[in-house]
């Protein structure tokens, strides 16, 4: 009888003693340790939680760059784009002729300007310009006044046409007259001799 009850009492110390042991290692009911606490992110100062830095690898992500504001327009007078003359061209053409022909093949034009400057094209010699003076820019606008150039024939030549003859046309305001010399024009005649460097 006492060694049955003294093996009774061995049993509960040991039952006691594992019992003991289960409360401070904090075992559950199912044997298995409760899970660790998972430290909590740490939080700014505004109290929202912190984010985590990338890692290694990751992709960093941009920060959207600002778009700078248009410039402000330019104050002032803009620059010209196009430099103008200082100087206004000449006067309108007052009169243009030609002559040609000629035993010596001749082909000469002058050209006169309202203000009396002119310029001699001549096929065997270089451009020449100059200028008339007062006096005879003032006989050549008398001549051409005088001269109703919208009744004067077109054409002026002798049937048929003169071997080597000597042809002259004229052309003012628009109205253009040819003539050989054969037939007498008293007032386009005046005109043809009124011109600088035609003859």
């Amino acid at each position: 009888m006492r060694s049955t009850r003294s093996g009774r009492s061995a049993a509960a110390l040991t039952a006691a003693a594992l019992c003991g042991t289960l409360l401070l290692t904090g075992c559950d009911g199912a044997g298995e340790p409760p899970a660790a606490d998972t430290p909590a992110p740490a939080a700014t100062a505004t109290g929202a939680p912190a984010t985590s830095t990338p890692t290694a690898g990751a992709p960093a992500t941009a920060a959207p760059t600002a778009t700078p504001p248009p410039a402000p327009p330019a104050t002032g007078d803009p620059a010209p784009s196009a430099s103008v003359p200082a100087t206004a061209p000449q006067g309108e053409r007052l009169v243009a002729a030609t002559v040609s022909g000629g035993f010596d093949g001749r082909h000469r034009s002058v050209l006169v300007n309202g203000d009396g400057g002119y310029t001699v094209l001549d096929r065997t010699k270089p451009p020449k310009s100059g200028r008339m003076g007062a006096q005879e820019l003032a006989e050549l606008k008398d001549a051409l006044a005088d001269a109703d150039f919208a009744e004067l024939p077109r054409v002026s030549k002798a049937d048929p046409p003169v071997m080597d003859g000597i042809t002259t046309t004229v052309i003012h305001r628009g109205h253009e007259v040819t003539t050989d010399g054969m037939k007498k024009l008293p007032e386009l005649d005046r005109v043809i001799a009124a011109l600088p460097g035609l003859g």
